[in-house]
């Protein structure tokens, strides 16, 4: 009794047409029943919230690995660039900071080739005077490094070119590719002195452009 004078609706009102409602045939009452229609339009958009959410979660790691190897390919350019003298060691002290920055992402898939591209008297790319390489990959071709260093001439001096790579598997695979082969490049001069003298011994490709 209280609903009915809560809708402001008699109450001999509502059961009578309750009474009606019960004489309708079934598929009509059924048409007309409302309840569960919450339920029903979840699950029909579920599926599609779920692919939403896990889509936006898989490209934004995607876009997190891409943002830490470029960081991680500029602080193995500069920790390489501020010496006066690079050894084996050294570089590959570089190499550890770079895989470090990669955190929480896995650094042990991160390669990098470190090379030193020197310019002639015409400021052209003449040499790749030496090039070590970190992680399993093969590094730059001479000719390569020399183009990407091109631009970066004044003259007769250096450029420190560092090239890495990173293989990214999705922790999904629900949405993007199993996985990907990502590349970055950054270049630098020497900091301290006009070309860095390198390892005794290169581990990538060396020699004239």
């Amino acid at each position: 009794m209280g609903s009915a004078l809560d809708t402001g609706i008699p109450e001999r009102a509502v059961l009578v047409t309750g009474f009606r409602e019960g004489l309708r045939p079934f598929p009509i009452r059924l048409l007309h029943d409302r309840r569960g229609v919450a339920a029903v339009e979840m699950a029909l958009l579920s599926p599609v919230l779920v692919m939403l959410f896990l889509g936006t979660f898989e490209v934004t790691q995607l876009i997190r690995v891409k943002t830490k190897m470029a960081l991680a390919a500029q602080v193995i350019q500069g920790m390489a660039a501020s010496q006066s003298s690079a050894t084996a060691n050294s570089l590959a002290i570089a190499y550890s900071g770079g895989q470090l920055v990669m955190t929480p992402f896995a650094g042990s898939s991160l390669t990098a080739a470190i090379a030193s591209v020197t310019f002639d008297s015409s400021g052209a790319a003449s040499t790749v005077a030496w090039q070590v390489v970190e992680g399993n990959t093969t590094g730059m071709t001479a000719s390569v490094a020399c183009t990407l260093a091109a631009h970066m001439s004044l003259g007769s001096d250096s450029v420190i070119v560092v090239k890495t790579t990173y293989a990214y598997t999705p922790i999904l695979s629900y949405m993007l590719a199993k996985s990907y082969a990502l590349t970055q490049v950054t270049y630098g001069r020497p900091r301290n002195t006009g070309s860095i003298s390198g390892p005794t011994v290169s581990t990538g490709p060396t020699g004239n452009c």
